[in-house]
């Protein structure tokens, strides 16, 4: 029998950091931080050789011994949580999988996370997802949208990602309903993920350190929607002639 691996995904500048911090919250749970099998860094990395040698070489580019050199690490992470009674999650940095790629026609629908690691491991896995408009807004404030051509693209890769958790089974969340209702939408996202509801999170959840709490939200104690980036007129009418934009609004309630 495999051992149950959990998964968590969203995309940059939807809420998913707090969301993390709270699941991290709960009994006996850690939260590996923004993991993802196809993204090197060859910056300041004291600890872990193995990683500097395949992002300074053209090593990294054996997508082969990339893949089973990263599963080995996730299946020592949770063999080593396990033996101490300890649940492990994974967070996905899905922007690599959606937001990296300038051409999206070569975005693949699947998780690589997911991928390499569903043959060893029973795999559960959690996505939440923000109004695309106030994600995307977001995303071109801190200037990270550059392989995205147009607020419509965008909608398409989101769109793809839906598509692809749709199928993997996963619980789809929305960022706006965990902000109102945190408790109720944590209880879904515990019993999906197959861990116990601590409902001592909301004194806990600000503590914990978690990469990628770079937003506005950093530091607070209190789970609140943020007021979406300000947008200009053009933002707003692209957004009101994306057929992409519409097909997700339809299905999940949004509005401009």
């Amino acid at each position: 029998m495999k051992p149950l691996i959990r998964t968590i995904h969203h995309l940059s500048c939807s809420g998913g950091t707090v969301l993390s911090k709270c699941i991290a919250s709960m009994t006996n749970t850690i939260v590996l931080s923004e993991v993802h099998p196809n993204h090197l860094r060859s910056d300041f990395n004291p600890y872990d050789p193995v990683q500097l040698l395949l992002a300074q070489t053209n090593l990294g580019e054996n997508t082969q011994l990339r893949h089973q050199i990263f599963l080995k690490r996730v299946i020592d992470a949770e063999q080593i949580l396990r033996n101490n009674n300890m649940h492990t999650v994974l967070r996905d940095h899905t922007h690599s999988d959606y937001l990296i790629k300038m051409n999206k026609n070569e975005i693949v629908s699947r998780s690589s996370l997911i991928e390499v690691i569903s043959e060893n491991f029973e795999v559960c896995s959690v996505l939440s997802l923000r109004n695309p408009l106030h994600s995307y807004a977001s995303l071109v404030h801190n200037n990270w949208n550059s392989a995205v051509d147009s607020f419509n693209e965008y909608c398409d890769r989101v769109l793809m990602m839906l598509e692809t958790y749709e199928n993997l089974g996963a619980l789809i969340i929305k960022y706006e309903d965990f902000c109102k209702q945190p408790d109720i939408t944590l209880m879904e996202v515990c019993e999906k993920l197959k861990i116990h509801f601590s409902d001592d999170y909301s004194q806990k959840f600000h503590t914990i350190l978690m990469t990628g709490d770079s937003g506005r939200a950093k530091g607070s104690d209190k789970i609140t929607q943020l007021e979406p980036r300000k947008f200009n007129d053009s933002l707003l009418k692209e957004a009101k002639e994306s057929t992409s934009f519409n097909k997700i609004s339809k299905l999940y309630s949004y509005e401009i």
